[in-house]
């Protein structure tokens, strides 16, 4: 189990948990700098100690054997488990040439350097952040509790200078909290790739200076080049989730989230608990917790300043919640609670009134109830439609033609305000018609792209299926990975498996010019991953999930054949093999209601029925297009079972209309969609994808009917199938 993420929104709850698994980070930091230290001092004990060498040599093998570090996160991806593991594959390394040296190593001390640099950098700035966050507790804490003790009767300007100083000291507390928990979470994902990469370099020094060291050097090189590869992609995750993360942070200055991670409570945080003594009372300060399904309110003494998580804890199940009114106690912000199994009153003191006033509110007490913020609108356009699947497809076409061995395809950016500007006219259906694209640069169609995706109001992977498709990928083997992925994909609406599919195939061929455009598939992984998919909650615990979502990436581009055109291990190809072949399009309801598609008669039976009136007679030669009015019945697939094929042979009274694009190989069977008439639906099976792909391959789209003008083409749809 690793080390748990510190979440930006507990710096304002600051709870004993949060405490403690800060703790946990220190702890590890500071077994890392010691780990780090011993291992910089064996080094310099192996330059300079020539007689000690095979001596200090075992035992800066033994090092590395035993050197490990804690990952953020439950599951480590393939790259951090080999950089784990490198450690003890270099201290192999270096046990197969010990009777082999011939010289003393050279040029070492440069790396030696960088070692103790980062040690310094790194983790001694964490140290100073760490001073900085305790000194700011212990004054935030002293000043919250002289705040508190103030006598409601004091004057009012003096209350209110008391309010304005504990307000900064607030202030200056929350900031110092966040800098150390983000310091905190940089360094250990750091220490993955920079450390470990100084060493490397280290390493490849020690072969060198061995003469007869060359063969054992040579075994290394390939591991070192994949290890290498291993650094690059997990720094470049990194970066991915440090950008993330530092966007995170600066979102909860802006407008702090004092409700943390933990939503099984409806309210939390410290309250003053009045206890009696034998002289008088005191306030004993309390982290409390509240259920307000089960009305269980939880009280747990702790102090930060401590630091001492105590099991003596206490859970009653509330009956009512009294505002107390400030006539009747010497101390601002209190009300009472009483339990159900208890006839005494408990009184409790708030932090403050508007802390009164949460917790009231979350105690059905008597305080108004305030909307909480923050809710998400669940009336957002749905832009997977037909100008957005027609705005991509150009997009593609031109990326393919003009770019597609462009260096950093993908990864350059375009300028915002033209990339801005090419969305809009693109996105709207009076001017996407005048829209060449060829007057824009191929980093501007890029960007606009990605835009268009990071603007959908759900991803294309869907929330619904975002943690699916993340538990997917931490699978432990690559075979699992993409089963699970490939299920999952064939479990996306219609409109997001076809987007998909079109987008992966276009993005197989820009890796299939990696040597040119230099974006190969993990390169491709890391500028789509937080592209396709994003959590409906931004938490730090998403964003170090970032990595898994690269990895989905990287699986659908190798596997696109397997994943789109196959059906799931286990489940007949019926429409993804997963689903019921859905109602028509609105491209086909339109196309039919001026079309009407006539009965086919079966093989060798008797004459075709002819047709209605309202179609146009058409020659017996004419492939079947996207506009063709009469379709032919699409072949066999081989994909099929013997039961479907039965069926089909007997009912043949279905049709599908499909339309094919020529821009790449990859988005050729773009959309395919089969429609059935009133008599079929009884009888007759759902035609599978691959029959519309392969009924795609053996036409060619045919001219667009006079009677059907381009700005009628959806006139007719019914409104309940409109999207």
């Amino acid at each position: 189990m690793g080390l748990l993420p510190l979440e930006f929104s507990e710096c304002y709850t600051d709870s004993p948990y949060f405490r403690d698994n800060i703790h946990t980070h220190e702890a590890e930091l500071e077994r890392t700098s010691q780990a780090i230290k011993q291992l910089i001092k064996e080094s310099k004990t192996l330059l300079q100690a020539a007689k000690n060498l095979s001596k200090a040599q075992r035992s800066f093998c033994q090092l590395l054997q035993d050197f490990k570090f804690e990952c953020i996160g439950s599951t480590m991806t393939d790259d951090e488990i080999e950089i784990e593991s490198s450690f003890k594959e270099f201290g192999r390394l270096i046990g197969s040439i010990e009777d082999e040296r011939d010289r003393m190593l050279e040029n070492a001390m440069s790396h030696i350097s960088l070692m103790e640099n980062f040690r310094k950098t790194q983790l001694g700035v964490a140290k100073e952040e760490k001073k900085k966050f305790e000194k700011q507790t212990e004054k935030f804490c002293t000043s919250l509790d002289t705040y508190l003790k103030l006598s409601a009767k004091k004057q009012n300007e003096k209350l209110q200078e008391a309010d304005a100083q504990l307000d900064m000291e607030k202030r200056h507390f929350h900031e110092s909290s966040l800098q150390y928990v983000f310091k905190l979470q940089e360094v250990q994902e750091r220490k993955k790739f920079e450390f470990v990469e100084t060493l490397l370099g280290f390493m490849y020094a020690w072969l060198t200076f061995y003469h007869q060291g060359h063969e054992v050097a040579r075994e290394f090189r390939s591991y070192g080049q994949d290890l290498q590869l291993r650094l690059q992609n997990t720094r470049e995750r990194f970066e991915s989730t440090r950008t993330e993360a530092e966007h995170l942070m600066r979102k909860m200055q802006e407008k702090p989230i004092e409700q943390g991670p933990n939503k099984m409570y409806t309210k939390q945080g410290y309250l003053f608990v009045q206890e009696k003594r034998p002289i008088g009372y005191a306030w004993v300060k309390h982290y409390c917790m509240y259920q307000k399904e089960n009305k269980i309110f939880t009280m747990i003494p702790y102090t930060q300043t401590q630091g001492k998580l105590t099991s003596s804890t206490e859970t009653i199940i509330l009956k009512s919640c009294v505002r107390r009114m400030s006539d009747s106690i010497d101390k601002r912000f209190c009300f009472d609670i009483m339990a159900n199994d208890k006839a005494t009153t408990i009184t409790l003191q708030a932090l403050s009134e508007d802390d009164r006033k949460a917790w009231l509110e979350a105690m059905d007490g008597r305080e108004p109830i305030y909307q909480v913020p923050g809710t998400p609108s669940s009336t957002e356009e749905n832009l997977l439609n037909d100008i957005g699947f027609t705005f991509i497809k150009r997009c593609i076409q031109s990326i393919e033609t003009r770019g597609i061995e462009e260096q950093g395809l993908y990864r350059v950016v375009g300028v915002n305000s033209k990339v801005k500007k090419l969305t809009e006219l693109c996105l709207d259906r009076r001017k996407a018609d005048k829209i060449d694209l060829d007057e824009y640069e191929i980093k501007t169609i890029t960007s606009a792209l990605k835009n268009y995706f990071r603007g959908l109001p759900e991803p294309l992977l869907t929330f619904k299926l975002h943690q699916e498709f993340i538990n997917a990928a931490k699978q432990e083997s690559r075979t699992l990975r993409i089963n699970d992925i490939h299920r999952l994909v064939h479990q996306l609406p219609e409109s997001n498996f076809e987007m998909l599919d079109m987008l992966i195939g276009h993005l197989l061929n820009v890796a299939n010019h990696s040597k040119k455009n230099l974006m190969s598939m993990p390169n491709l992984g890391v500028v789509f991953g937080p592209t396709l998919m994003r959590p409906a909650e931004e938490t730090v615990a998403a964003i170090m999930d970032i990595k898994f979502q690269n990895i989905i990436v990287e699986i659908l581009i190798s596997n696109h054949e397997q994943i789109f055109k196959t059906a799931p291990e286990g489940q007949e190809l019926s429409y993804r093999g997963t689903r019921a072949l859905p109602v028509a399009s609105p491209r086909e309801v339109a196309k039919n209601a001026q079309f009407p598609t006539p009965a086919v008669p079966p093989p060798a039976a008797a004459p075709p029925a002819p047709p209605p009136a309202s179609a146009k007679p058409q020659k017996a030669s004419r492939p079947v297009g996207m506009y063709s009015p009469t379709p032919t019945p699409a072949p066999r697939s081989p994909t099929r079972t013997n039961s479907t094929n039965k069926s089909a042979d007997k009912s043949t009274e279905n049709s599908s209309a499909a339309y094919s694009n020529s821009h790449s190989s990859s988005s050729e069977s773009l959309i395919s969609r089969s429609s059935n008439d009133t008599q079929s639906s009884q009888s007759s099976p759902q035609l599978t994808r691959l029959q519309g792909a392969n009924q795609n391959q053996n036409c060619q789209p045919s001219s667009r009917p006079e009677s059907l003008p381009a700005q009628n083409q959806t006139a007719a749809i019914p409104a309940p199938l409109a999207r």
